[in-house]
C-alpha cells in the first residue's frame, strides 16, 4: 500500500517542475525509488534518467527461500516516517532533519550507472566539439607563427643583418654599422686600388649574425715604403718587395759607409707608392770617378760634387757642343781617394779671342769667366751693378778688360780681388777693352785708317761716325794740350760699339774699345758735344763725365 503522503509529495514535484528526476515509491513505504524513465523522457526527451530497478516477483510468504533471495534495497538518506519527511521531502527544506539510524533499516538498490551529461550526446561530442577545437588551434598555432616570423624578421631577437658597407669609407662604415649595434673591428691591407674604402667584410654582407654582433671590415691603404736605409742591399730589397714593389733600381754612390749599404731610397721612407712605381736605391761604394762624359758642364760639376770629389774645367781644342763634357781625369770608374780632384774637358767657348768682345754677349757669363781665366786672365776686382750685372776687372799684363755697365769710362765699382760675379751667373751688361795699340793692331794708328785696323783686329763692322783732337766738338772747357786720338763709333746689330785710339803727353798709343746694348746711350745728352757720340766717347774717357 503506497504511502499517500509520498505520492502527494511526487506530484506536486512534477507539477513544479515537469523535467524533474521522481523517484517512484518502493513497496517499502519508507524507501526512495526511481521514477519510470518513459515518464521522463516524454516530458523531457533530452534529460538524463535513472533506471528503475527490475520489479521483483511476487512474494511468498511461505517460501522462506525465495524471501531470501529478493534483493536488499539500501536507499541513502531515508528517514523515519516518524520524525517527518523522507529525503526528497527535505529538498524543499533544507534545513529539515535527517534520521540517519534509519539508514541502516532499509536495503538499497543496486548501483546503477548514468550517462554523463558531457558525452550523452555522441553526434555534438563527435563532430562539433573536436573540429571547433582543432579550428582554434590552429589559429593559435598561426598567430604564434605570425608573432614569431614578425619579431624575427624586424629582429627583436635571433640577432642582426649585417648591411653592405663594401665600397665605403672607413668612417662611412662605422657610421653604418655602429648604430645597430654591430662591434667593428678594422684590417688595413696595402693595396693599390681602392685606397681608405672597405673591399670586404667578415661576416658577408646579407648574414644574419645571431647572437654575435661582431664585424671585421678590411679596409684598403696605400702602400708606404719601408725604413731601409742603414740596411744592406739585400735585406732592402727583401723589404721592398714584401711591401708590393715591383720595380726596383740599384743606384751607386761613392761613400765612406761599407760598401753596399743603403745610403737612401727615393720615394723616401714613408712615402705612398704603388707596385708599378720606380723605386731606386742608393747603395754606398768605395769612392770612384763618376761617368760624366756627355752631359753639360754644370751637370757633370754636380755629378763630381755629389761623389764626394771636386772639379775643374779644361778646355779641349776638341770639336763638341758648347759645354758638354768630353772627358774626365783620371777616367770615370778610377777609385780614387775621398775630396780627389776630376779635370773635365769641355770645347773651348765659342770665341775668336778675348777681343773679340762683341761676342763676349752671346755665350753663359760663367763659360766667358773660364774662357778668360784660360787665357791667362785673372780676376783683380769684382762686384754687382745695382742693375744686377757683373763688374769684374780681368788682367793678363798687357791688357785689361772690364766687364761694366758704363764701358766709356774708367770708373770701378769693385773692391778687391775674389770670385768674379761672371762666375756667379751675373750678366754682362757690357765690355770695355784696354790694351797698347800695338798688341791690339801693328798697324793702329791715330787715324782714320788706325781705327779701320782696330775694328779688323776685334771683329767690329758698321763705322758711324768718326773724330779727332782738333775736331772733337764739346762745350765743356778742357785743356787739349798734349793730347792726340782719333775716336770712332758704329753699330752693329742691337749693340753700340766705340774705338779710341790716343796719347797723352806723349805717352805709348793705347787703344780703348767698349761695346753697350744701345739703350745705354738713349738717356745720354749729347749736346754738350755736338750730337756727335765720338767726340762725348774721346772727351769723356780723358776728362770724365
Amino acid at each position: 500500500m503506497e504511502d499517500p503522503e509520498l505520492e502527494g509529495d511526487a506530484t506536486q514535484a512534477k507539477r513544479d517542475d515537469p523535467d524533474a528526476t521522481v523517484l517512484a515509491a518502493p513497496e517499502d513505504p519508507d524507501a526512495t525509488v526511481l521514477a519510470d524513465p518513459d515518464v521522463t523522457r516524454r516530458v523531457d526527451p533530452d534529460a538524463t534518467v535513472l533506471a528503475a530497478p527490475p520489479e521483483p516477483a511476487p512474494a511468498d510468504p511461505d517460501d522462506a527461500a525465495a524471501n531470501d533471495d529478493m534483493p536488499t534495497i539500501v536507499v541513502p538518506h531515508a528517514v523515519s516516517s516518524a520524525e517527518g519527511p523522507d529525503g526528497i521531502d527535505a529538498m524543499d527544506d533544507p534545513y529539515a532533519p535527517i534520521n540517519d539510524a534509519d539508514f541502516t533499516r532499509v536495503t538499497p538498490y543496486a548501483p546503477v550507472s548514468i550517462d554523463s551529461p558531457v558525452t550523452s550526446n555522441d553526434k555534438h561530442h563527435r563532430h562539433v566539439r573536436p573540429l571547433a577545437v582543432i579550428l582554434v588551434a590552429v589559429a593559435l598555432l598561426a598567430a604564434a607563427a605570425f608573432v614569431v616570423k614578425y619579431t624575427y624578421e624586424s629582429e627583436y631577437w635571433g640577432g642582426k643583418t649585417l648591411p653592405d658597407v663594401v665600397g665605403k669609407t672607413e668612417t662611412e662604415a662605422r657610421s653604418t654599422l655602429s648604430p645597430l649595434g654591430f662591434t667593428v673591428s678594422v684590417n688595413e691591407v696595402p693595396s693599390d686600388d681602392n685606397v681608405g674604402k672597405v673591399i670586404s667584410m667578415s661576416p658577408a654582407a646579407g648574414t644574419r649574425t645571431g647572437d654575435d654582433l661582431s664585424v671585421t671590415i678590411t679596409v684598403a691603404v696605400a702602400r708606404t715604403i719601408p725604413s731601409v736605409v742603414g740596411q744592406s742591399q739585400a735585406d732592402a730589397k727583401k723589404a721592398l718587395y714584401s711591401a708590393g714593389a715591383e720595380n726596383i733600381s740599384i743606384a751607386y754612390q761613392n761613400s765612406s759607409e761599407a760598401e753596399g749599404t743603403v745610403l737612401a731610397v727615393d720615394p723616401g721612407e714613408g712615402s705612398a707608392f704603388v707596385s708599378t712605381d720606380q723605386i731606386t736605391l742608393t747603395v754606398a761604394q768605395p769612392f770612384k770617378v763618376p761617368d760624366v762624359v756627355g752631359l753639360s758642364l754644370s751637370d757633370a760639376e754636380k755629378a763630381i760634387k755629389d761623389a764626394g770629389l771636386t772639379s775643374t774645367v779644361s778646355y779641349a781644342d776638341e770639336k763638341g757642343d758648347e759645354n758638354e763634357v768630353l772627358s774626365t781625369s783620371p777616367e770615370a770608374g778610377t777609385e780614387v781617394s775621398e775630396g780627389s780632384t776630376v779635370t773635365l774637358y769641355v770645347p773651348a767657348p765659342k770665341l775668336s779671342d778675348p777681343y773679340h768682345i762683341a761676342e763676349y754677349f752671346d755665350i753663359d757669363p760663367a763659360d766667358l769667366d773660364a774662357y778668360l781665366a784660360k787665357q791667362g786672365y785673372s780676376v783683380s776686382s769684382t762686384g754687382v751693378f745695382p742693375s744686377g750685372n757683373a763688374y769684374a776687372v780681368y788682367t793678363n799684363g798687357t791688357a785689361t778688360i772690364t766687364i761694366t755697365d758704363y764701358p766709356e769710362s774708367a770708373d770701378a765699382v769693385g773692391a778687391g780681388a775674389g770670385t768674379s760675379a761672371l762666375a756667379g751667373g751675373k750678366a754682362v751688361g757690357g765690355v770695355r777693352l784696354q790694351a797698347s795699340a800695338s798688341s791690339v793692331s801693328s798697324s793702329a794708328a791715330m787715324s782714320s785708317s788706325g781705327i779701320s785696323s782696330v775694328m779688323d783686329a776685334c771683329g767690329l763692322s758698321n763705322l758711324v761716325s768718326s773724330c779727332t783732337a782738333d775736331t772733337a766738338q764739346t762745350t765743356r772747357h778742357v785743356d787739349k794740350t798734349g793730347l792726340s786720338f782719333a775716336c770712332g763709333y758704329g753699330q752693329q746689330g742691337d749693340y753700340v760699339w766705340s774705338i779710341l785710339i790716343g796719347s797723352l803727353n806723349g805717352s805709348p798709343t793705347h787703344a780703348i774699345v767698349t761695346i753697350a746694348p744701345k739703350s745705354h746711350y738713349d738717356g745720354i745728352d749729347l749736346s754738350d758735344y755736338g750730337n756727335d757720340l765720338a767726340s762725348y766717347i774721346a772727351i769723356t774717357n780723358y776728362y770724365g763725365k
